[in-house]
């Protein structure tokens, strides 16, 4: 993506190694006593240290008195690790985990507590079932905030006494159309009243139970911070001009397909910068990520782009924006694989290794993938190995990887001839006019800033896709080079979306002059990377930023502020609907909103909800996998004639088919308003009870009007009404016939969402 995203791939596969951190004791002597050293293994080296302060029996012993309950009867996996994204101090790491009988969820925490001072680093616990403990209320978001700073408090009061909540709203990414299940809240390092970047406490609470389910403390403890001084008198406007704005498609997950499984893009102006933009207060220059500056004028994400195209003509402009529904045969694939083999020079038997696939967003990619047949036998030690992934859907080559003989990527000889960036990316584009001669002309080098750390060799090339002139920023192709200039790496990323025209649009000037108004730069501490790998550093700087949390732009078409990031573009609202405070069922329908669960537009609590959006909000929570299929809108008949593959809920529609919440029928009228007594229904299956449900032996039901249900239905609600998920009106009367409310649907999926999260596959 830049320069650094190949030493981000290097660092995740040293985390991997380092997870699991092999610990040895070894005695040295000096001068008549005895010294105890610790020796921890990475992938590239050992890393001697003196043993920490809290010894491995006596962090158990504070572990148990910290979390009694979890701990109690349980054989706990304890290990010694180098926590990366505090201040480089280590960690005791304890860790358990159980399956439930079947195997379909499984319960487990991870606890982290500093090896020097026995402080509570980081929690995280999953237990769908725990969460029945709770009551049949949810808790308020600023209940649910009182308890996270209880929290907080408890374990790290020193460092809470030094933070603040986030200027900016925190969010992790939690993906539209999950219902939340734990509120999240963020309180950030404050020294010399200036926020501190990445260091700070976050703390997640359930929902239902109150308890703490995430927690992590940043804090570099040795830090020592500069004082600031005045800050430069229009700076904004020189970053505007320096930088300067463009524009750019984005498509956002949870974003309504349009056409065939096809996602439509937004588009939105932000900074020509390759990541949150960081200004020197000394010269007005740019931070690298090394903590080193450059003019504004170098520091460019791009640095020269096309004048956006005015097209309408979608299909001549970017090719067909149907992506195929049927996979490729086996013998196409193979054929696809040894035509690249031999593109590249490679005339050998090809044979099938393996695949993969990436999912749980807007898009869904599959890939089988092969590598030479002479290849397939060799010693570990002997290892060189070239693998090249096919699409499943296209037939095109998505990924291709070299590794050497010491199972790494590229070469290993430390005699290699390393050759310049300048000739490496010249063959960088011989290769994706080899590959991908026609998609040449689509894409755009990303621009890179700064040198690899000591350490880091190799170089990496991003080539963002073009299309109608304007960069997309999801797809591209990545090139990997060895220093000897070899290729170890190559990823293409080119998916079917629906792109708007540019008409309409606000201008490049009206944009800039909205960011002017909102946003001004403020002064952050933070962390410049450094070493190997790539780590934050001991000593902060300060710096300059518009937002330390977020990347803003602008909505091309509405000029309204928003943020930007891979995952989505948000508004600076929560998604969702408003919801009346004095509301009966305010809280339940809140956690929709939050959710994005509600319609923004026209909504009203008490209005009847259709078939289509009840059983989105009733499979958000029962899923697991809400909306996304793990196959293509297509792959798979359709279950119902009324609900084609184009249609927004398609997936999650087919998925409650397939679990057994939807009866497979002819038709399932998605407009319709829904009754109670058929909303019960789907809820009762939805919970794994329909087989209890579907007994000849009618349950006793106590409502008033229970002679109204129809007699396939009437254990459906007995049910329901007996787990105390559903009760009658002041008269007793469950209402069988009646349209279900937002409002009702809300308290009910709620009510039951402990129930729901324990049935389903977590």
């Amino acid at each position: 993506m830049k320069k650094l995203l190949s030493v981000i791939v290097l660092l995740s596969s040293f985390l991997l190694f380092s997870i699991a951190v092999n610990v040895a004791v070894g005695e040295a002597a000096s001068g008549g006593q005895s010294t105890t050293y610790l020796v921890a293994e990475d992938s590239r080296q050992k890393v001697e240290f003196a043993e920490p302060a809290v010894s491995q029996d006596r962090v158990l012993q504070i572990a148990r008195e910290m979390f009694p309950d979890l701990f109690e009867g349980k054989d706990i996996d304890v290990q010694l690790q180098d926590y990366f994204m505090g201040d480089g101090s280590w960690i005791w790491q304890l860790n358990w985990s159980e399956s439930a009988p079947g195997g379909r969820r499984t319960e487990y925490f991870d606890v982290g507590i500093d090896a020097d001072t026995g402080a509570l680093v980081s929690l995280y616990y999953s237990n769908p079932s725990a969460v029945l403990e709770g009551g049949a209320t949810p808790l308020t978001e600023e209940a649910a905030r009182q308890k996270a700073e209880e929290y907080a408090k408890k374990y790290r009061q020193a460092e809470f006494s030094r933070t603040r909540p986030a200027e900016s709203e925190y969010y992790g990414y939690y993906p539209r159309g999950m219902m939340k299940n734990t509120y999240t809240f963020f309180w950030e390092r404050v020294e010399n009243g200036i926020p501190v970047e990445g260091d700070g406490i976050n703390v997640g609470v359930d929902l239902f139970s109150g308890r703490m389910v995430n927690f992590t403390a940043n804090w570099h403890s040795d830090a020592v911070f500069p004082q600031p001084g005045s800050l430069p008198e229009g700076l904004e406007n020189r970053v505007l001009q320096d930088v300067g704005f463009i524009l750019c498609y984005q498509v956002s997950e949870g974003v309504k397909q349009s056409l065939t499984g096809v996602p439509e893009a937004s588009l939105y102006y932000q900074l020509n910068s390759p990541d949150r933009l960081k200004i020197s207060p000394n010269n007005g220059e740019a931070f690298t990520w090394d903590g080193k500056t450059i003019p504004l004028s170098q520091y460019k994400r791009f640095s020269a782009l096309p004048a956006p195209a005015d097209s309408n003509a979608l299909t001549e402009s970017t090719g067909s924006i149907t992506r195929p529904a049927q996979k490729i045969s086996q013998a196409v694939a193979q054929q696809a694989a040894r035509e690249f083999f031999k593109k590249i020079g490679i005339d050998q038997e090809v044979v099938r290794g393996g695949g993969g696939s990436s999912g749980g967003g807007v898009f869904y990619d599959e890939t089988w993938s092969y590598h030479l047949k002479e290849e397939n036998n060799l010693k570990p030690c002997q290892m060189r190995q070239r693998i090249v992934g096919i699409d499943v859907f296209s037939g095109d080559v998505s990924n291709y990887h070299a590794f050497s003989q010491y199972g790494g990527d590229g070469q290993s000889a430390d005699n290699a001839q390393k050759v310049t960036r300048d000739v490496v990316c010249s063959r960088a584009v011989d290769f994706i006019r080899l590959i991908e001669p026609e998609r040449w002309g689509q894409v755009v080098e990303e621009e890179q800033h700064g040198d690899y750390p000591e350490g880091q060799e190799g170089y990496a090339f991003n080539f963002i896709r073009l299309v109608n002139g304007i960069p997309f920023t999801r797809d591209g192709i990545i090139i990997n080079f060895d220093s000897g200039g070899e290729i170890i790496g190559y990823n293409c990323n080119w998916h079917a979306v629906k792109f708007p025209s540019v008409a309409g649009l606000i201008t490049k000037e009206e944009a800039e002059k909205v960011f002017q108004e909102k946003m001004r730069l403020k002064p952050f501490y933070f962390f410049p990377l450094e070493g190997d790998p790539l780590r934050p550093g001991k000593q902060p700087m300060l710096a300059l930023m518009f937002d330390s949390y977020r990347n803003m732009g602008i909505d091309a078409r509405t000029g309204q502020l928003v943020a930007v990031n891979m995952m989505a573009v948000q508004s600076e609202g929560k998604p969702g609907a408003v919801v009346p405070p004095e509301h009966w069922a305010a809280v339940s329908l809140s956690v929709l909103a939050n959710s994005g669960l509600l319609p923004a537009e026209g909504f009203n609590p008490d209005g009847a909800v259709s078939r289509r959006d009840a059983v989105r909000v009733l499979m958000s929570v029962a899923g697991g996998d809400y909306g996304y299929s793990s196959s293509r809108p297509g792959s798979e008949k359709a279950s119902f004639a009324d609900v084609a593959p184009n249609d927004q809920d398609y997936n999650v529609i087919q998925t409650a088919v397939r679990r057994g919440v939807l009866a497979d029928e002819d038709r399932f009228f998605p407009e319709q308003p829904l009754s109670r007594e058929e909303l019960t229904v789907w809820l009762v299956r939805a919970l794994g009870y329909g087989d209890v449900a579907g007994m000849p032996v009618k349950i006793e039901l106590k409502a008033a009007d229970a002679a109204k249900i129809s007699e396939q239905s009437l254990n459906y609600v007995a049910i329901a009404w007996g787990l105390g998920l559903l009760e009658g009106d002041e008269n007793s009367l469950f209402r069988p016939a009646d349209q279900a409310t937002w409002a009702e649907l809300a308290s009910l999926v709620t009510r039951a969402a402990p129930r729901l999260r324990s049935a389903g596959e977590w």
